[in-house]
């Protein structure tokens, strides 16, 4: 009985500990690569912006190359990417999540970088 008793005190007293704003650190976790992914998707969503506006200005055959050229570019951002990671050391879990996303990241930024060299240059219509 007694041991019953202290089972239900420390209850009570963990549930008002958690009841009570501030008594407790409350923290979200925050997965290993979170951060990094994050990251990646906001260069992404700037290198769409960027590929938009090219194609906008391109003529239908430049539009062609250009999604062509794009497209192959996805696959070897991958295919670089993990090379890159697994080249780190990287053998798996959220290490090489972490270092894939970084990698990723590297690579968007440059294909940014080169899109709108291409920009750049084109003709203004």
């Amino acid at each position: 009985m007694k041991r019953f008793l202290k089972l239900a005190a420390v209850s009570a007293l963990l549930f008002t500990l958690v009841s009570i704003p501030g008594a407790m650190p409350c923290h979200a976790f925050e997965p290993p690569g979170a951060k990094e992914q994050a990251e990646v998707d906001s260069a992404n969503k700037e290198l769409d912006g960027v590929y938009r506006d090219l194609m906008a200005k391109a003529e239908p055959e430049e539009k062609t190359a250009l999604r062509d050229a794009q497209r192959a570019w996805i696959k070897w951002r991958d295919a670089e990417a993990m090379y890159i990671a697994r080249h780190g050391g990287a053998v798996g879990g959220s290490a090489l999540r972490v270092d894939y996303s970084e990698a990723e990241l590297k690579l968007i930024k440059e294909r940014i970088a080169v899109l709108k060299a291409y920009k750049s240059e084109a003709p203004k219509n």
